[in-house]
């Protein structure tokens, strides 16, 4: 087991103001507060060069004072408390040291950044805090970028949260596989999927799960449907994941059941293929443009390529899609500790589709696989 270090993020946080040349720097995106805090709950975050407080509405505030107390932040991370829906003035906080802030966001702007129009940096994806922003700020910088870099590079025990969430995702789909029969429909196996993640010691699933039979398999994001059962031999897909503390796993695997007709396997080898010359291929300074070219290369052989509708892959971590994209037109080199899908598909209007989809981390010698799960499902 890695140990967790979030003091150092919250340093990193600090010398962020300093460097954009900022005031006040307030992050109120859900998955960013959790990656420099640890705390998973509403709130936000704001920082200048000399302190970070985490902004909690009164519901929360015993939530997150006992999370500071038992994280040991509490001589790094400070407490504020506001009233979000106009509550009473009567309610108190009981811990000496913990400001409630009458004004909220821009009481406490006022209060940290000791003026009255601050420069504030902005992480957050509401228009409505954005405009709380503009209106409380001189300038407003948009520095959601600066922490995405941060968040790019995995630390070891990030790696090792995301690999037990890779495991309990392959342990749902196990389950998913041998509740395939004629008369079951999408629905009930995504509902398999979700309950076998809980089950395996998962958050939760990352992603409502697809699960697609027959015809449904040409859309990338096919969505369950209740009416929807087998009834004869099929092609199924099934893209899962699970959130493990806080972190996210992405797979998929595409079977035929109760049959294994040559087109299907063709397009199956194909896609296969695919697949394994672009992990192959994945390696310190390499882009990820490379990668997505490499198996658009190999479908061009097998003349598949005008069906690879979508693009190879995506960053995974705290959140299900995230940076780097792994697409033809982006040119981030890949580095050690990164964490991207590769998944490549071919989807044909009125025959089928047929994705095979595995989780890998970038390491010094290449790529490591972090899901392990048979991808032969036709044979």
């Amino acid at each position: 087991m890695y140990s967790v270090n979030y003091h150092g993020r919250l340093d990193k946080i600090k010398n962020l103001v300093e460097k954009k040349g900022l005031d006040v720097l307030v992050v109120e995106r859900p998955s960013d507060v959790f990656y420099i805090t640890g705390y998973r709950g509403a709130g936000y975050v704001v920082a200048t060069r000399d302190q970070v407080v985490l902004a909690v509405p009164v519901l929360e505030y015993r939530h997150a004072l006992d999370y500071i107390a038992e994280s040991g932040l509490g001589d790094s991370l400070e407490l504020a408390v506001f009233r979000p829906y106009g509550l009473p003035g009567s309610l108190v906080v009981e811990k000496e040291g913990v400001k409630l802030v009458d004004n909220g966001l821009k009481g406490l702007l006022h209060r940290l950044a000791g003026k009255e129009a601050p420069t504030c940096g902005m992480v957050t994806a509401s228009y409505r805090f954005y405009m709380q922003l503009r209106e409380n700020c001189e300038k407003v910088i948009d520095t959601a970028d600066a922490i995405d870099k941060m968040r790019l590079v995995k630390e070891p025990w990030e790696i090792e949260r995301i690999q037990r969430a890779a495991e309990i995702g392959e342990q749902a789909l196990q389950e998913a596989l041998s509740s395939l029969d004629y008369g079951v429909s999408e629905a009930e196996i995504a509902g398999v999927i979700e309950a076998a993640i809980r089950r395996a010691g998962g958050d939760g699933p990352s992603f409502p799960p697809i699960v697609a039979f027959g015809a449904n398999t040409v859309y990338p994001h096919a969505m369950p449907s209740r009416s929807r059962v087998l009834t004869r031999p099929a092609p199924v897909l099934i893209d899962l994941g699970a959130v493990y503390a806080g972190y996210c796993s992405d797979m998929t695997r595409t079977t035929f059941f109760d049959g294994s007709p040559a087109e299907f396997r063709h397009i199956a080898e194909a896609v296969h293929e695919a697949m394994n010359s672009a992990i192959e291929r994945a390696a310190p300074g390499v882009t990820t443009g490379e990668l997505d070219a490499t198996a658009r290369s190999v479908l061009k052989k097998y003349g598949l390529a005008e069906y690879f509708i979508h693009s190879l892959g995506h960053g995974v971590g705290i959140d299900i899609h995230e940076p780097p994209r792994v697409t033809y037109s982006d040119k981030t080199v890949l580095e050690p500790g990164m964490v991207i899908t590769v998944e490549p598909g071919v989807y044909i209007p009125g025959k089928l589709g047929m994705r095979i989809e595995e989780l890998i981390v970038i390491t010094h010698r290449g790529a490591r696989r972090l899901t392990r799960f048979d991808t032969w499902l036709w044979r």
